[in-house]
């Protein structure tokens, strides 16, 4: 990784991890402009975000940048705190790491909680699916459907009007065959 040799493993991903924290910044914001390189500056001070030399290094970086640019005059800026052994190695700040470990194993509960209310509502819509498509089965197999209703409801009451009308019409017929009868067998 760059010009740095690493002893430890540990220290080495999570210098992997600063690069990559780096680079999108020098991505989204312009690092030239003393402005941003004093809030970024000030915010990863203040938090202790970098606890690698690859992060150290970038914070040098801004400061000269800041120092350049004058924003800062006038200003405190903190110090680029670096912990060290008492045998001399710098190691990572282990507050940083602790809010890292903290942050990453809030982000994950986040992520798994967000899965599992994916997974409920992907089966609450087929559910409702299911449901709606069974109402629409079950309705247009009744006679008046929510679809057919007004059409097959006017249909449906001019014939029974008409079937009325041909049966009182039968009925008359009846009685009035059954009077002819009546007169006739009477003569």
């Amino acid at each position: 990784m760059g010009n740095y040799c690493f002893a430890d493993k540990a220290v080495y991903e999570r210098a992997q991890k600063e690069a990559a924290v780096i680079q999108s910044m020098r991505e989204r914001y312009d690092l030239a402009d003393g402005k941003n390189a004093w809030k970024i500056y000030q915010k990863a001070a203040k938090d202790r975000v970098f606890s690698t030399v690859v992060g150290y290094g970038f914070m040098e970086e801004l400061r000269e940048t800041i120092q350049r640019s004058g924003v800062a005059h006038g200003k405190r800026m903190e110090d680029i705190y670096v912990h060290e052994t008492a045998n001399g190695k710098v190691q990572a700040d282990k507050t940083a790491e602790k809010k890292m470990a903290k942050s990453e194993e809030r982000y994950k509960k986040l992520y798994e909680a967000q899965c599992i209310l994916n997974k409920r509502m992907k089966m609450v819509v087929a559910a409702a699916i299911i449901v709606l498509v069974s109402f629409v089965i079950i309705d247009l197999r009744t006679e008046y459907s929510i679809f057919t209703y007004f059409t097959n409801y006017k249909a449906k009451m001019e014939e029974d009007l008409v079937n009325k009308y041909e049966a009182w019409e039968s009925e008359l017929t009846a009685r009035e065959q059954a009077l002819k009868l009546r007169e006739n067998g009477g003569n």
